[in-house]
């Protein structure tokens, strides 16, 4: 996971996140995708990320 303070109490987070359904969730700083699988998110992350 990776934050990125923008002040004012704001922040961006990139990474994967488990939800309680155990499915999965990437974002980026500008997108965001669920998926079934943790390592189908890390793959996605990777792929859309820097």
């Amino acid at each position: 996971m990776d934050t990125l303070n923008l002040g004012n109490n704001e922040s961006l987070v990139c990474g994967v996140f488990s939800n309680l359904d155990g499915t999965f969730t990437a974002m980026t700083y500008t997108r965001s995708k669920t998926f079934k699988t943790e390592a189908g998110a890390r793959r996605w992350l990777a792929r859309n990320t820097d």
